[in-house]
């Protein structure tokens, strides 16, 4: 039985707004149940809530309705942060420390004790690909290192939940593929991951499951394999003819496109491809290949968030 690191449930949220105050909702009735060991990407268009979800959970604000669990413990109970390793949006960092010097201050804010951290230190840098650099000032670091160090620090306590605010703005094709494969690494090791982003490709890539939120409602949550399995976008059909390729029906549910004796045949939905593969085996037509086209997850996100 698979148990749940993260639960919200029925958590709202509003804050007021204008002159004359008026409650603004940010979050409507929101539930979503993480599993342990799994990366989520939580996925919404600016001012869908994502960055007030994850205040929400870390208690920096509080719902007004709702109850938010963390292995099974009130997030208002300090035990249950201590669970949790956090990477904000734009993480600050003193210039003039190493990273070595960073990554010590970091552990003792935890209370860490020195010979628990001397040890860490070392192992964690060189897991974000930054061991060599621990006695390098902070401000010759590019933005990948920083972004990189900061991912190490979340690590520093040995939390079991990460909670990561767009990890991959602002790196390049290099960086963010380093950044997916240590979040591959952290999920091998039984870490789970949840991380909002605005990078579809990515989310696409490392995600076990994604929940999209719109206007602060949740309007779909699934994982990968029925997200793909479902959105078929359309089915293409190719075929050989012994003869000269027929014209389709002057009324017909399909595209073809012909060359010689063969023809690609596309459908929108698997009712016109089983109309148009009888109509193919009707004409002394030969199936050569019959293939779902799905959905990207940057169409299924334009289809959620288009109102």
């Amino acid at each position: 039985m698979e148990c749940e690191m993260l639960t919200l449930t029925h958590v709202q949220k509003s804050y007021s707004s204008g002159l004359i105050p008026k409650k603004v909702p940010a979050l409507k009735d929101l539930n979503l149940e993480i599993k342990k060991g799994e990366v989520f990407a939580f996925l919404g268009p600016n001012g869908a809530g994502k960055s007030t979800t994850i205040k929400l959970i870390l208690s920096v604000i509080f719902p007004d309705a709702g109850e938010i669990l963390i292995d099974g413990v009130s997030h208002l109970e300090k035990r249950s942060r201590q669970k949790i390793g956090y990477l904000p949006d734009q993480p600050y960092f003193y210039d003039y420390l190493t990273a070595k010097e960073f990554m010590a201050f970091t552990a003792q804010l935890y209370n860490l004790s020195k010979s628990d951290y001397r040890e860490r230190i070392p192992e964690l840098l060189k897991l974000v690909g930054l061991d060599g650099k621990e006695k390098l000032q902070l401000r010759k670091f590019s933005r990948g290192m920083l972004q990189r160090l900061g991912l190490a620090q979340t690590l520093i306590h040995d939390p079991d939940l990460l909670i990561l605010d767009e990890p991959m703005t602002g790196l390049d094709p290099m960086g963010r593929k380093t950044f997916r494969e240590i979040i591959l690494s952290l999920k091998n090791q039984g870490k789970t991951v949840f991380f909002s982003s605005h990078i579809l490709s990515d989310a696409e890539v490392i995600s076990d499951r994604i929940g999209i939120l719109n206007n602060g409602q949740l309007v779909r949550q699934a994982s990968m394999s029925e997200l793909f399995e479902i959105e078929v976008d359309s089915i293409e059909i190719m075929c050989l003819w012994k003869k000269a390729v027929p014209a389709s029906p002057e009324v017909s549910p399909w595209t073809m496109a012909a060359q010689d004796h063969r023809s690609t045949i596309f459908t929108k939905d698997e009712q016109s491809a089983e109309e148009a593969i009888r109509w193919i085996l009707g004409n002394d037509g030969r199936i050569l290949r019959v293939k779902p086209h799905h959905k990207t997850l940057e169409d299924i996100f334009m289809e959620e968030t288009k109102n």
